[in-house]
């Protein structure tokens, strides 16, 4: 159970605008009065440390205390992370350029740094090419990046200007999807969150879920609009509805009416092999969340996260069974 200390931090630094949103989300999908509901996240907050938001994402107000005290809420999470991660090697991934040159065999993709490099390089880099991301050195979400078309500026030197001028330093090569991948939404790069824990040099996988854009958005992101939905890590299908950052839920992609219910991701088994070699790589760093896109060639690492969410892993339209990851986290770190 959290601190009496931490329960009246997290009533100072409570923003009652959201508070007011949650309260009305669910009251919309329960009929829970408010009065009720916010006395119900009191007690979830002293009993399992969750916080509001993880009470309506989560589904609590719908569970009983049994199935609440499965739930990976934000002081369980913070736990977990502290536990397993050394963060004087949290750089390492929250630094995109030092990721890009640490992972860089992994990324199968080109990559510069829009900081350092001369216009020369620049332009070697955009032989060939029609359009490139271009991203904020540190930043989550999917926030401040860009899909980039070379056509729209009226050469180099200028797209080189912009670049530095938004600071969107991380330049990479748009990837190529495999089809499977693409079908889901064409327009962003669809990828596959894999979450590994590395105890007693044994890599766990503790869940996979995979992200999808939306409305012809470049972004996958939930936080730029995206859907996401649960995957079977064994066989490669998607086993859950999708949902998004609003709280609706979706069992086709809205915009390209794909059925997510028993769709085949393709190469799954390789992303899986591919995130357990980059895993090893800062052992003092055990709790990582991946996000691999898919190509017609095989996966791809596109970034590391240092701190997965649980916002990803424990929606309540994904786990109708109502149970969430602290048994395995329990389980695994012997707590």
């Amino acid at each position: 159970m959290p601190s009496v200390k931490y329960f009246f931090r997290v009533l100072k630094g409570m923003r009652f605008d959201k508070l007011n949103k949650m309260l009305t989300v669910v009251k919309e999908k329960s009929g829970h009065c408010k009065a009720r509901t916010f006395c119900s996240m009191l007690w979830c907050t002293m009993r399992y440390g969750a916080g509001y938001y993880d009470y309506v994402m989560f589904g609590f107000y719908d569970m009983n205390g049994k199935q609440r005290n499965t739930y990976l809420t934000r002081v369980r999470n913070k736990k977990v992370c502290e536990l397993m991660n050394d963060y004087s090697f949290a750089e390492e991934f929250d630094d995109k350029l030092r990721f890009n040159v640490r992972f860089s065999k992994y990324l199968k993709r080109q990559t510069l740094n829009g900081h350092t490099c001369t216009q020369e390089e620049f332009d070697d880099f955009l032989r060939d090419k029609t359009a490139f991301f271009a991203k904020p050195n540190h930043g989550s979400c999917g926030n401040g990046v860009e899909k980039l078309y070379v056509a729209n500026f009226k050469d180099s030197a200028a797209l080189l200007e912009y670049i530095r001028m938004k600071k969107l330093y991380i330049i990479e090569e748009s990837l190529a999807q495999h089809p499977d991948m693409a079908r889901l939404h064409p327009d962003s790069v669809n990828s596959i969150r894999i979450v590994t824990d590395l105890v007693d040099d044994v890599i766990h996988i503790a869940y996979v879920m995979v992200k999808m854009g939306r409305g012809g958005g470049c972004c996958d992101n939930t936080g730029q609009g995206g859907v996401i939905c649960r995957v079977d890590e064994k066989n490669g299908r998607i086993i859950s509805v999708a949902t998004d950052d609003y709280f609706n839920v979706f069992d086709k992609h809205p915009d390209t009416g794909v059925s997510f219910v028993g769709y085949q991701l393709p190469m799954l088994d390789e992303a899986i092999s591919l995130v357990k070699q980059a895993a090893l790589e800062i052992p003092k760093m055990r709790h990582i969340g991946w996000d691999v896109a898919i190509t017609p060639d095989g996966p791809a690492i596109i970034e590391g996260n240092e701190y997965p969410g649980t916002d990803l892993c424990q929606l309540a339209p994904h786990y109708p069974e109502k149970c969430g990851l602290w048994p395995y986290y329990k389980k695994l770190l012997k707590l």
